[in-house]
């Protein structure tokens, strides 16, 4: 009987450190934790079950042109393109 006790605080506490599995509409919607999850997938900190759904989230977001608030929206969002320091080329011998 005094067993019981321990036995049923073990069985909870080993559930415990489980990641839960992400979904891949739930990575896709958090840009920040994609780029750092596709960052410890690519040093190998993760298995590849998981790299291939963080892959997998990232292709759809990329594919259905989603944007975060740090990320550019429309091609006028860019930062303009500096000068070229080269000389044109019809000026050249």
């Amino acid at each position: 009987m005094t067993r019981a006790p321990v036995l049923v605080a073990l069985c909870l506490l080993a559930g415990c450190d489980r990641p839960q599995a992400l979904s891949v509409d739930t990575l896709a919607a958090d840009p920040t934790r994609l780029h750092t999850l596709r960052a410890q997938c690519s040093r190998g900190e993760h298995n590849g079950a998981f790299c291939e759904q963080v892959a997998q989230a990232d292709l759809r977001r990329f594919l259905s042109g989603q944007a975060g608030p740090d990320e550019y929206q429309t091609l006028t969002d860019l930062p303009p393109i500096p000068a070229s320091f080269d000389d044109p080329m019809e000026g050249r011998p």
